[in-house]
């Protein structure tokens, strides 16, 4: 049997590679490619399901950043649909506190409250100048009206600008996002800030028109001399309305936002920054070139601000009024008057509300030495001599008086001002034992023109002690024997006498710039009632002199998260400007005075006290300083006004008899409140007072020189005690 050749099939053998040949006419194929081993295409598989799987998870990772940032931007677009009306007002004022009138730290109560006053007034945009929303915006966002609340190109401009210059100089910022961070968020530089500070920036876009935008900004801000809003400040600044403002002075007040503070005082900076509003305006084309010109010759008002603000103060009970104004001028004089009313302070004081209304029992209330309207004024001031703290203060009888006695007062203190001459006396090794004769005298000294004048020089009633030693001519008040010690009559006193006594008053802690006068030692010179009770702590506190303070601790945002302690009273050793030894003989010399001396008025009993009175000449003012190792209180006596004597109403040194106390029966009532129960303190090296226990209420006038101590009479008893408020 015969085959055809395309019959002819071809077999490849197992192992074999050679085939049979094509027939006539047929062409050759290709081989068929070899299948694929399982193994790579298992292989090949695993890879493709590892990347589909990875490429879903990412695709739900990114699903899932989308669904987290349009949550957590619908959840700020609700927010920005329930925030609350933006309000200028701080979170509460300066409140002042007293010192604990309890056990516990909460005891303390409220004394005084400085308030910012009501100069927060804002304009509704139809009421504002077309000229305020042009400044601001070629002033703070040029892009302002193209961006949608965020501004892409601004802030590439501002990193090319800051990188060009080497230094942040730019700030991307528009006017919304400024004020979405003034008005609702922290100032933090947080990114998480900067994130929900852009999200909202764009939902108040959205929500709000443009100039909408612009008058928010212009109601909220603070343009300095407590002004806030745009209303307050063209009403401060130019004494307008906002819709009366020309193009200079609108662009004075966008100006005002770069530095309030400073430009809101500062004339000349404040036009400098004005010119360069002005600049931008003409720039971005919002003006024309007589429009800038015009501005630019326009000056500021004279004073600047033209009419500021004067409706902030002080409230507070009127028993504590005259310490919480102390307060406010210590704490402006650290902070600045801005910090003060801008509220938001806790300050915790010295005052011992104890202390206070024993005070004002003693003095003013029913029953007390001055509790009739005719009766004189009366200046008192108590604070510890080892701290300089002040415990009390009363300045005024008058509730609406702004004049406090005991800090802004200048009144002669007579011979309360001996003791520096003692003191001087004992720095130059005089001996207090040292005798003087008491008469009346006549000197010759030097006029303020250098030409001599005859001065005569008596005591009180005229009366003559003979021959006395320094320490008992300190004790009757004798002013013969201290004028020979300021002159050096008889080589036995001062060399330089008049500018030693000064010197030692200075030191002390008197402020006053004195005039070294032979009368200095007299106390012809006026000083403060502060500045008296001062100088008597420095001798109390063994020549160490401290500051008077009214302050223990100041408090910001007190309870908020962004609380911060701004003060906390320092342990003040106090600067040493006598030596121990001589305060020490001084403090001896003074407690004779009121042992041994006219001062036997002032008498605690079996209490030390050291102390000196003081009447000036036609009995215009009387005085006692006194202390006690624990308290110095001073008290000044006489008509505010001034002018009007005391003769004939007080009793002084038992000779002359009145109808009212004289200042230190008042004195020694208003210390026997205050000490009472109180341990009985010894002055340092006194051996006289050994006893701990608290002192009686019950006063006995200790022992005292014949002519110097009359027996007490009914006319000079303690008023009745009084109900605390």
């Amino acid at each position: 049997m015969y085959y055809t050749s395309s019959m002819v099939r071809t077999y490849q053998k197992r192992g074999g590679r050679t085939a049979t040949a094509p027939g006539p006419g047929k062409v050759a194929r290709k081989p068929p490619a070899a299948p694929k081993k399982k193994q790579s295409y298992e292989k090949e598989s695993r890879k493709a399901r590892v990347l589909r799987w990875a490429m879903i998870f990412v695709l739900c990772c990114f699903v899932a950043a989308l669904a987290f940032v349009a949550g957590g931007y619908v959840g700020l677009v609700k927010a920005v649909e329930n925030l609350d009306e933006v309000s200028a007002e701080p979170s509460h004022p300066t409140y002042i506190y007293s010192k604990p009138v309890g056990e516990t730290e909460e005891s303390t109560r409220v004394i005084g409250t400085i308030f910012q006053g009501e100069n927060r007034k804002t304009a509704a945009l139809e009421d504002m100048a077309p000229s305020l929303l042009d400044a601001l915006v070629a002033k703070e966002d040029e892009r302002f009206r193209e961006h949608g609340g965020v501004d892409l190109w601004g802030i590439t401009l501002a990193l090319w600008r800051d990188i060009w210059a080497g230094e942040a100089v730019a700030g991307g910022s528009t006017i919304t996002q400024q004020y979405v961070k003034n008005a609702y968020l922290s100032g933090d530089q947080s990114l998480q800030r900067k994130v929900k500070e852009a999200a909202i920036a764009v939902e108040l876009e959205r929500k709000h028109e443009k100039d909408e935008i612009l008058g928010m900004y212009l109601n909220t801000m603070y343009f300095g001399s407590n002004s806030y809003g745009v209303e307050a400040a063209a009403e401060t600044y130019f004494n307008k309305s906002a819709d009366e403002l020309t193009v200079g002075e609108s662009a004075t007040l966008i100006g005002l936002l770069w530095s309030p503070s400073t430009l809101g005082t500062d004339r000349d900076e404040a036009t400098n920054q004005r010119n360069l509003v002005l600049d931008r305006m003409r720039q971005a084309g919002y003006i024309t070139r007589q429009d800038h010109m015009e501005a630019l010759d326009e000056s500021l008002p004279d004073p600047w601000p033209k009419a500021p603000m004067v409706e902030s103060g002080l409230t507070g009970p009127p028993l504590t009024r005259d310490f919480a104004e102390f307060v406010r001028e210590e704490l402006v004089n650290r902070y600045g008057a801005n910090t003060v009313l801008a509220g938001g302070l806790s300050v915790y004081t010295t005052l011992d509300l104890k202390a206070q209304v024993a005070a004002e029992e003693t003095l003013y209330k029913p029953g007390g030495y001055l509790s009739d309207p005719e009766n004189p004024d009366a200046a008192l001031v108590s604070i510890e001599p080892e701290t300089g703290k002040v415990m009390a203060m009363v300045g005024n009888r008058e509730e609406e008086s702004r004049f406090n006695l005991v800090t802004q007062a200048r009144r002669q203190p007579g011979s309360s001002f001996k003791p520096f001459a003692l003191v001087a006396a004992l720095e130059q090794g005089i001996d207090p034992s040292t005798q003087f004769v008491s008469e009346n005298k006549s000197y010759v000294v030097k006029d303020a023109e250098g030409n001599s004048e005859k001065w005569e020089v008596e005591n009180y009633e005229n009366e003559d002690h003979g021959p006395i030693s320094l320490e008992e001519a300190l004790w009757l008040s004798d002013n013969s024997v201290f004028t020979d010690l300021v002159l050096n009559e008889g080589g036995r006193g001062l060399d330089n006498g008049p500018e030693a006594v000064a010197n030692v008053a200075n030191r002390l802690g008197v402020s006053t710039e004195l005039d070294p006068h032979p009368t200095i030692a007299l106390g012809t010179q006026e000083v403060s009632p502060l500045d008296m009770a001062t100088a008597y702590a420095t001798i109390a506190n063994e020549g160490r002199k401290v500051t008077p303070t009214a302050i223990e601790k100041v408090v910001q945002n007190e309870g908020q998260d962004n609380e911060e302690v701004l003060y906390t009273a320092p342990q003040e050793e106090g600067e040493q400007v006598l030596e121990p030894e001589v305060a020490r003989k001084a403090t001896e010399i003074m407690v004779g005075n009121v042992t041994h001396g006219i001062a036997w008025k002032a008498s605690l009993g079996d209490r030390p006290v050291a102390g000196k009175t003081g009447t000036s000449e036609n009995f215009f003012d009387a005085w006692f300083l006194g202390f006690t190792p624990q308290l110095v209180t001073g008290i000044w006596m006489g008509y505010a006004e001034g002018g009007a004597t005391l003769d004939g109403l007080l009793a002084i040194g038992g000779q002359q008899f009145g109808p009212l106390a004289p200042p230190p029966v008042v004195w020694q009532t208003y210390m026997q409140k205050v000490l009472k129960d109180k341990p009985i303190e010894k002055f340092e090296g006194d051996e006289t007072s050994q006893s701990s226990a608290p002192a009686s209420e019950t006063t006995t006038p200790a022992a005292t020189t014949p002519d110097a101590a009359p027996p007490p009479d009914p006319v000079l008893q303690a008023p009745p005690e009084v109900a605390p408020l």
